[in-house]
């Protein structure tokens, strides 16, 4: 795998950090939200050909598009959780958590769960946004979350360290993993192994055996500061993570072996990189702090 990556593309306009990315309808589209309230969808065959689609008067923290039914939900840093179809004017508030709302996952098609700066969990059902239960979990804040490859297990990842293990029935914690001394922030599966991978604060990737009762493999030191993504490419062949300390490490997905940094000197971010999303052909996308989304793609 000596594949080099360079960056491809420049997407700018965000007036404030972007923490959110998902993938538009068409696959050349893609959606973007961040800081300053705004969520927008791009062309990525032009760069910075974007529009304005939706808006929150807080900043948006997490982001969720559902396609089937042109749903966004957007979950901003007062712990609002707001539903609009896609460009059709003001979107549905509810308040959601006491404080910011973190990350959204669906959990199959009619549901979707919260994490929040308030320690806890929330469940909605949709397509009407009815409150299935909220779970506290944490003195902490809760913020990176899995959804396993058959739905049945939702890793949370805590504050306090701890990545938490739920069924999805009933939400009750069925392991508890002291994982990241400092903080564990994300959490990813393996495509094709038994291994739940998370990462923290620590900066370090820490893997774990999930047909063995969550025993610990190793850890990898992979960045200098918390690492706030991972995501596998689509054909399982690449990993990603994003990190505070301003990169994008790539990772053979088979052997984590490291493969290329992707910083400010190879085109990169010149602060902290909050998001990643693979698209449908294998380009990787990069939200940061630095107002900015960027392309990259294999040489």
């Amino acid at each position: 795998m000596a594949t080099h990556w360079t960056r491809t593309a420049l997407f700018t306009g965000h007036k404030a950090g972007v923490y959110g990315l998902r993938p538009g309808i068409e696959p050349w589209a893609f959606l973007s939200a961040g800081g300053d309230g705004i969520v927008t969808r791009w062309d990525r065959r032009m760069a910075d050909h974007g529009e304005q689609v939706a808006g929150a008067p807080k900043a948006i923290w997490a982001l969720y598009f559902d396609t089937a039914r042109g749903l966004l939900l957007m979950g901003d840093s007062e712990g609002g959780l707001r539903m609009a179809h896609l460009g059709a004017g003001e979107a549905r508030h509810i308040v959601a958590h006491q404080r910011g709302i973190l990350h959204i996952v669906p959990l199959g098609t009619d549901r979707i769960v919260c994490s929040g700066g308030d320690g806890s969990i929330s469940v909605w059902r949709l397509p009407g946004l009815e409150l299935e239960r909220q779970v506290p979990l944490s003195d902490g804040k809760v913020r990176g979350m899995a959804l396993d490859r058959d739905a049945s297990l939702l890793a949370v990842t805590a504050l306090d360290g701890r990545v938490l293990l739920l069924e999805t029935d009933h939400f009750n914690t069925l392991h508890a993993l002291d994982a990241h001394a400092n903080g564990a922030s994300s959490a990813c599966w393996h495509p094709a192994k038994p291994v739940l991978i998370t990462g923290g604060r620590d900066g370090h990737l820490r893997f774990w055996r999930s047909d063995e009762g969550y025993r610990a493999l190793h850890a990898v030191p992979a960045h200098r500061a918390n690492i706030y993504t991972i995501a596998f490419s689509p054909d399982g062949q690449w990993c990603a993570t994003a990190s505070r300390d301003k990169s994008i490490q790539l990772w053979d997905a088979n052997t984590f072996d490291p493969l290329q940094r992707l910083d400010a000197r190879s085109g990169g971010h010149t602060y902290s990189v909050n998001t990643l999303l693979w698209t449908g052909d294998g380009q990787l996308l990069s939200g940061s702090d630095d107002r900015t989304v960027r392309a990259w793609s294999p040489a």
